[in-house]
């Protein structure tokens, strides 16, 4: 194995280290979510703190291959991937630690029977999905099944259109100004999942440079901008 093959070898552990803590954050989420343990989503930050070092390291490796070892061609475009990867995962991990922190200080406040009703949990699922999809394509070089996210991307535009409708009617019917504001605070989490979604489709693109040099979903694919 050459030089640079060793590196690229490297690279690529370090970046699925980097993401099997954002793994770990997502199935926090998605149980601390379905079972109501809404105190325990504070341990989403601590993930998002112990993994900053992470972070850090891989973009040194990224540096050190551009700077030192003059990657070309396929090479070249998969350090690329890696770092449009990278800050798209890093924005995701932020977003899940502040929904974590937000969920766990304005769900308690809220009526069970009414936060039970919103499809929260089916959203978050859905999103996870989504975003298990990507990466797995990614690391697995699946150029087609990038392309084929549709399904569960639009599954995750239904998740979050019934929260949303929830979140709409239920702002209209007489609330107590603390109640209104947790509402509120719920709708932005819902929205910021619908971004995170989003995300996951720039990471599919980011598989697609890597394997064809296009950016499949910027360019050619149907994606809507309507929830933006």
């Amino acid at each position: 194995m050459s030089l640079i093959e060793t590196e690229i070898a490297k690279l690529r552990a370090r970046a699925y280290q980097v993401v099997q803590q954002l793994r770990q954050q997502l199935v926090l989420l998605d149980e601390g979510v379905r079972l109501g343990q809404w105190e325990r989503l504070r341990e989403i930050e601590k993930l998002r703190e112990q993994s900053l070092e992470g972070d850090m390291r891989l973009d040194r490796r990224c540096a050190r291959i551009l700077a030192l070892h003059q990657p070309v061609a396929n090479d070249l475009r998969f350090v690329l991937a890696v770092m449009r990867m990278h800050f798209y995962v890093d924005e995701i991990a932020e977003r899940l630690a502040t929904i974590g922190r937000r969920l766990a200080i304005h769900a308690p406040q809220l009526p069970s029977h009414v936060l039970q009703s919103l499809p929260l949990s089916l959203l978050v699922e859905r999103v996870r999905r989504l975003l298990e999809v990507c990466l797995d394509a990614f690391f697995r070089s699946d150029t087609e099944r990038s392309k084929r996210i549709d399904e569960e991307d639009n599954a995750v535009d239904e998740a979050y259109e019934a929260c949303l409708s929830l979140i709409t009617r239920t702002l209209t019917a007489p609330l107590s100004p603390s109640e209104s504001a947790c509402w509120i605070e719920i709708a932005i989490i819902v929205k910021t999942l619908e971004k995170i979604a989003d995300y996951a489709l720039d990471i599919a693109d980011a598989s697609i440079y890597y394997t064809e040099g296009i950016y499949y979903w910027h360019r050619f694919s149907r994606r809507s901008d309507s929830h933006s």
